[in-house]
C-alpha cells in the first residue's frame, strides 16, 4: 500500500517522457509493424526485453503510462517474490516481509526505477532462478528444477545480455547446495544454453545470425563507460542505499552462528552483491535505472540490521529515515526543494513542447536526437544512431554503400532530418536515393519530393 501510495500518484499526474524509453518503443513499434529484430532493426536491445517492447505495443500503442505502470508492476512482483523465496526456505531466524518492504522504499528512491529497462525485466528472471539453484541440498537432487534454475538464468541473459555474469551465482550455487557438483554445473549450463540454442535455431531459419551475433551478443561488451546523469546525481540518489548496505553488512558480520544452509545462503547473496557491482560499473552507459541490481542484496542484508538487538527507537528512526528521505527525493518538485538538491534529470527528458517541421510523418534521424520521433513514426533499420554508424561511419567502404542502398530501396521516410550533415556526402555516392529529398525552410530537414 505504501509503495502504490507513493508510486501511482507520480506515474499518473507528473509523468515525463525519456529519450531511453522513446528508444524502447520505436523497438516495439517496429517489431509491430512487422519487422523483424536486427535483420530490418539496428538495436542492440536483447530478444526477451524487444519481446515486452512489442507486446506493450500490441497492447497499448506508444504509452508513456503504459511503460511505467508495467515497470511498477515488474518491481513490485520482484520484490514479492523475493520475499516469498527467502520465508520459504527460512533464511532468516524468523519469517517476515522487511526485504519486500525495504525493496519497494529503495525501488522508490527515483523515476528510473520505474522504467522499463532491459535490466529491470532481466533482474525478474534473476529472483525467478534463486528459489531453483538453492534447494538442491534440502530436497534432494531434482534434475527438473536445476535445469528450470539455469533455464531462468538464460532468459536473463537474453532481456539483457551483461546478466549473463549471474551465471556465476548459478556456479556458486552448485558449489554451496549441490550433492553431485559437476553433474549438477552441467545440467545447469545445458538449461542456460537451451533459450540461445533454439534462439540461434530461429535466426538461422531467417537468415539474422550474423546480425544476431553482431548486435546482441558482442555489442555490449566494447567497454566503454559512460554517465547517462551527472555522477554526483547518481551518488545523490544512491546515498541512501549505499549506507543502509554498509550498516546491514556490518549487523550480519557480527550474527551467532547459525544453520549451515542460512549461512550458506549469505555467502551465496555476498557473490550476488559483488556480481551486481561488476554489471554495473561495466556497463556502457550507467545511470541510477542501473543499480537496479543491487536491490535484491540489500534488501537480504537490511533485515539482519533492523533485527538486531539495536534499541528500537534508534531502528524506527532509521526506517522512517528512509522513508522520509525517499519521499522528498520523489516529491522534490512537488515540494519545491530541487534548488537545494540540484538533480538533474534532463539529459533523460525529452523537451515538453517542441515545434516540429513534420507531424504523423515517416522520419529518419541523421543524429542522436530522438525528439522528432515523439510525433513521428519511423522507418528503414536505423532506429539506434550509435549502431547505425556501421553503414553511416563508413561511407567509404562499398559494403556500407550497398546496404545503405538497399534498406532505403526498401523503405523510404518522408523526412530525413540531419543533424551531422550527411546529405551532401549521401546525395553524391547515392544520387538515387538521396537525389529525390530537397531542403526544406528548416535547417536539417529535407523533404521527399514525390
Amino acid at each position: 500500500m505504501l509503495f502504490l501510495a507513493v508510486q501511482l500518484p507520480l506515474i499518473l499526474w507528473n509523468l515525463s517522457a525519456t529519450a531511453p524509453e522513446l528508444l524502447h518503443m520505436l523497438v516495439g513499434e517496429r517489431l509491430g509493424d512487422g519487422f523483424s529484430m536486427y535483420r530490418d532493426i539496428y538495436d542492440n536491445t536483447a530478444p526477451v526485453s524487444a519481446l515486452v517492447y512489442w507486446a506493450v505495443d500490441v497492447l497499448a500503442g506508444r504509452s508513456f503510462l503504459a511503460y511505467r505502470l508495467t515497470a511498477m508492476a515488474l518491481l513490485l512482483l520482484q520484490a514479492l517474490l523475493l520475499n516469498i523465496t527467502l520465508n520459504r526456505h527460512n533464511v532468516y531466524a524468523s519469517k517476515n516481509y522487511l526485504p519486500a518492504l525495504l525493496y519497494l522504499i529503495l525501488g522508490s528512491l527515483s523515476f528510473e526505477f520505474n522504467m522499463l529497462t532491459q535490466l529491470l525485466i532481466g533482474n525478474t528472471f534473476i529472483i525467478l532462478s534463486l528459489p531453483y539453484i538453492i534447494t538442491l541440498s534440502r530436497e534432494g537432487f531434482d534434475n527438473n528444477r536445476l535445469f528450470v534454475g539455469g533455464f531462468m538464468l538464460g532468459l536473463a541473459a537474453l532481456s539483457y545480455l551483461p546478466l549473463a555474469m549471474f551465471l556465476l551465482i548459478g556456479i556458486f550455487a552448485v558449489i554451496f547446495f549441490a550433492s553431485s557438483t559437476f553433474r549438477s554445473m552441467l545440467l545447469m549450463l545445458c538449461g542456460f544454453v537451451f533459450p540461445y540454442a533454439a534462439l540461434i535455431t530461429y535466426y538461422l531459419y531467417t537468415n539474422s545470425t550474423q546480425e544476431f551475433i553482431e548486435l546482441h551478443l558482442l555489442r555490449p561488451w566494447q567497454l566503454q563507460v559512460t554517465f547517462l546523469r551527472p555522477p554526483a546525481d547518481v551518488a545523490k540518489l544512491m546515498a541512501i542505499p549505499a549506507i543502509l548496505l554498509m550498516l546491514s553488512l556490518l549487523s550480519s558480520a557480527s550474527l551467532p552462528q547459525r544453520l549451515v544452509f542460512q549461512d550458506k545462503f549469505k555467502q551465496l547473496m555476498w557473490v550476488w552483491l559483488f556480481t551486481s557491482f561488476v554489471v554495473i560499473f561495466t556497463r556502457e552507459e550507467i545511470s541510477v535505472a542501473t543499480f537496479i541490481l543491487l536491490l535484491p542484496p540489500i534488501a537480504y542484508f537490511s533485515e539482519f540490521f533492523f533485527t538486531s538487538n539495536r534499541k528500537k527507537w534508534l531502528l524506527n528512526l532509521v526506517i522512517l529515515l528512509v522513508i522520509g528521505s525517499m519521499l522528498m527525493l520523489r516529491y522534490r518538485h512537488v515540494l519545491h526543494i530541487n534548488r537545494f538538491l540540484l538533480l538533474d534529470e534532463s539529459p533523460l527528458l525529452l523537451p515538453e513542447e517542441q515545434d516540429l517541421p513534420m507531424q504523423q510523418a515517416t522520419v529518419l534521424v541523421l543524429g542522436k536526437d530522438v525528439s522528432y520521433y515523439t510525433q513521428n513514426k519511423p522507418v528503414t533499420p536505423y532506429v539506434n544512431w550509435n549502431l547505425a554508424q556501421r553503414h553511416f561511419g563508413r561511407l567509404n567502404e562499398y559494403q556500407a554503400v550497398f546496404e545503405i542502398h538497399q534498406n532505403f530501396s526498401r523503405e523510404m521516410p518522408a523526412y530525413i532530418v540531419d543533424k551531422v550533415n550527411l546529405m551532401p556526402e549521401l546525395s553524391y555516392k547515392l544520387p538515387d536515393i538521396f537525389g529525390k529529398y530537397s531542403a526544406t525552410g528548416t535547417n536539417g530537414v529535407y523533404r521527399l519530393e514525390k
